[in-house]
C-alpha cells in the first residue's frame, strides 16, 4: 500500500485526486457522515497511508522517524476518539490533527513547488493547501472550545467539528455571516489570523501560480 501511494505521489495528477478526496471529506463526509464509525475509520486509514507515503516521497526514501511517529500518533489519537469521550482525548486529538494536516500541507507544497513547469495540477495542489488551512483552523477552534468551553464562541448550542469547519471557512473566505463569532481574545486572534491568511494566500500564491501556468503554456 505504501509503495503504491509512493508511486502515486510521484505523479502530478495525484494532486487532482487529493483535491477531489479532500473536498468530499470536508463538504460531504464531515457535515453528513462524521458520526458513522466505519466511514471515519476508512478515512483515518486512507489519510494515514497518504501522509506516510508522502513523507517517504519528499524525503527520497530516507527515514524520517520524527514525522512518521507524528503520523502514527495522530492516527492513534483519532482512533481513541472513536471509543473514548474523555476530555484529554479530545484535546490531544485536536493537537495531533492540526500537526497531521500541517505535515500533509507541507508535503503538497513541496510537490507543488518542485522542479518543473507550473501546470494545472500544481495549481490544484495549492488549492489543496488552502482547504487544509481551513481544516487546521477548524480543529484549532475545536481545541479552544475544549479548553474554554462555550464562552469561547457566541452562537454555539451543541458544538461539533462540523460547526467549527463551517465557521472556519466563512472566516477564511471572509464571508462572516455572524451566526457564530469568537468571544475570547485568543479565539478572536485566531479568527483574525485565519482571515488574513485567507486573503493573502489566494492573492499572492495561487494568483502567481496561475500566471506562471499561463506563461509556461505559451
Amino acid at each position: 500500500m505504501i509503495s503504491f501511494l509512493h508511486q502515486f505521489w510521484g505523479k502530478e495528477k495525484s494532486l487532482s485526486i487529493v483535491l477531489i478526496v479532500l473536498s468530499i471529506h470536508l463538504f460531504l463526509v464531515i457535515p453528513l457522515g462524521q458520526e458513522i464509525i466505519v466511514g471515519r475509520i476508512i478515512g483515518f486509514v486512507f489519510y494515514f497511508f497518504l501522509l506516510t507515503a508522502g513523507l517517504k516521497y519528499v524525503t527520497g526514501g530516507r527515514k524520517n522517524s520524527v514525522l512518521i511517529l507524528i503520523a502514527v500518533l495522530s492516527i492513534l489519537m483519532l482512533a481513541l476518539r472513536l471509543f473514548f469521550e474523555e476530555a484529554w482525548v479530545d484535546i490531544s486529538s485536536d493537537i495531533f490533527i492540526i500537526t497531521y494536516c500541517s505535515a500533509l500541507a507541507w508535503i503538497v507544497l513541496l510537490k507543488t513547488f518542485s522542479k518543473g513547469p507550473i501546470t494545472i495540477y500544481r495549481i490544484e495542489g495549492s488549492i489543496v493547501v488552502y482547504l487544509l488551512i481551513g481544516l487546521i483552523f477548524a480543529n484549532l477552534y475545536y481545541f479552544i472550545f475544549h479548553i474554554e468551553g462555550l464562552i469561547a464562541f457566541n452562537g454555539l448550542k451543541a458544538p461539533d467539528i462540523k460547526d467549527f469547519l463551517y465557521f472556519s471557512f466563512t472566516t477564511l473566505t471572509t464571508v462572516g455571516y455572524g451566526d457564530i463569532s469568537p468571544a475570547l481574545p485568543f479565539s478572536r486572534s485566531a479568527a483574525n489570523l485565519e482571515a488574513l491568511v485567507g486573503q493573502l494566500y489566494p492573492a499572492i500564491l495561487i494568483a502567481r501560480l496561475v500566471s506562471m501556468e499561463f506563461i509556461n503554456r505559451e
